[in-house]
């Protein structure tokens, strides 16, 4: 045998006396529902100074859970309320809900030139509404009679009394305003009158000895008003149509999702601009007439851009065993609903539907525009958290966001099943630890151990 051959076999004998001790293909892992973690002794192994890497991977095994909070996330349109479908081309709405439990919502409205209704510009007061009371409501009171004053001169006695009269006069008033931009504005104005009537009699009466009795009655007035009122602002987008029936449409945006008026309309005058103190008739579905007068009127128009309004709110969930519930809250308003999904899995294909039942009873039909910029893992109820502790050593976690030489580090790992999280651990056992360290990790309840025998030179 050559001096080469027998080192050659002394190297191989001794590097297989070492794997006996330390295999660098030495791999524990422990998995619960949702998660598989695993320690694996890495090939490269550092000798010098007792060093040794370990390589830790998490695994997703699953699917986020189904139903899951996170399948919200993204845009989506709007397609039906109450299986009325919402037409692109009139009005498109877009719910965009992110991962920081926000969400913004956008209104766009479109014009064509059919929507052209320069009889409608202007302001108008409203002289009738069946759907509410706009005569004047008269409350009267008057109060009992006080006495203030007796006297008595010979055979006569004198009373006076006082009594108040108190009128409250009430006057409710709608106003529009529609602008050439095809924004309108509505002030619904109530103002209270309130008159005071303070009515001074002065009864004198008496009888003489002959038996004959004389009356005699003296009437003052003092009297006061006051007034007082409020008033509510509303805005919105309107639309006119001039077929073989003229159709205006008013669209209010100051709500969530909304609020639509349809009215058929006739004027006192078929002419292109109605003038001052002309009429204009509403009718709708629900038998509700309207008659309103002109006050001012307005000669510029123009066929406006689409128009789109946008607001912000925040939204919660929560969840049972067989319901999904999502809480919006926009403008003060809170609004709940009942959600469920055309698609299973952690998330919802562009194209997929969502469907709420709200509690007020409607029923909206979201299509998925498109997918959120980010997803946040918290949203699985899951600890992200990864702790590497070692025993008889320290552990140093080398790709850590929180530093090299820290023990724990969190874990983003994405939601579909095979995601995976892989990180390098760097252990260096302490001078008392002898000849024996431990590696541990741990990750939610899941626990692992490797015992790791150093090789001492």
């Amino acid at each position: 045998m050559t001096k080469s051959s027998f080192f050659v076999l002394c190297l191989f004998f001794l590097f297989s006396c070492q794997d006996n001790v330390l295999d660098p293909s030495v791999t524990k892992s422990v998995n619960n529902n949702h998660y598989k973690l695993s320690l694996t002794l890495s090939d490269d192994i550092v000798r010098e100074d007792g060093n040794i890497k370990i390589d830790a991977a998490l695994e997703r095994l699953v699917n986020s859970p189904y139903l899951k909070p996170s399948k919200v996330l993204g845009e989506w349109y709007l397609r039906e309320i109450n299986d009325v479908e919402l037409e692109e081309d009139s009005i498109n709405i877009v719910y965009e809900f992110l991962a920081d439990s926000t969400f913004e919502l956008s209104t766009t409205f479109s014009f064509s030139n059919m929507s052209l209704g320069s009889q409608v510009l202007g302001s108008w007061t409203v002289y009738s509404d069946s759907k509410y009371e706009l005569d004047h409501g008269f409350d009267t009171t008057t109060t009992a009679d006080v006495n203030i004053g007796n006297w008595t001169y010979g055979d006569s006695s004198y009373v006076v009394n006082t009594r108040d009269i108190i009128h409250v006069d009430s006057i409710r008033a709608f106003e529009y305003s529609f602008s050439n931009d095809y924004g309108f504005e509505l002030d619904d104005k109530i103002v209270y009158q309130r008159m005071t009537v303070t009515e001074i009699d002065t009864n004198i009466s008496w009888d003489d000895t002959t038996g004959s009795s004389f009356e005699y009655i003296s009437t003052t007035r003092d009297t006061a008003y006051s007034t007082d009122s409020t008033m509510t602002e509303r805005e919105g987008l309107w639309e006119y149509v001039e077929d073989s029936v003229k159709t205006l449409t008013l669209r209010y945006y100051d709500v969530p999702g909304g609020e639509l008026e349809v009215f058929t309309t006739i004027f006192d005058l078929d002419i292109a601009t109605i003038p001052t103190n002309g009429y204009m008739y509403w009718s709708d579905s629900d038998s509700r007439t309207v008659i309103l007068q002109k006050t001012s009127a307005s000669n510029n128009f123009s066929s406006p851009d689409d128009s789109t309004a946008a607001f912000h709110g925040g939204w919660l969930f929560s969840e049972t065993e067989d319901a999904f519930t999502v809480t919006t809250i926009l403008n003060n308003e809170t609004e709940n609903a009942t959600v469920t999904f055309d698609a299973p899995g952690s998330t919802v294909p562009e194209g997929g539907y969502m469907f709420w039942a709200t509690e007020n009873g409607d029923m909206y039909t979201f299509e998925k525009k498109d997918d959120a910029s980010s997803y946040d893992p918290n949203f699985e109820n899951i600890d992200m958290g990864m702790i590497v502790s070692a025993l008889g050593g320290d552990i140093y976690v080398l790709n850590s966001t929180t530093g090299s030489d820290y023990k724990s580090f969190d874990v983003d790992i994405g939601h579909g099943a095979g995601d995976e999280f892989k990180a390098t651990s760097f252990f260096e056992p302490s001078s008392s630890a002898g000849s024996n360290g431990y590696i541990s990790a741990e990750f939610n309840d899941l626990t692992l151990t490797i015992s790791v025998y150093i090789i001492s030179e």
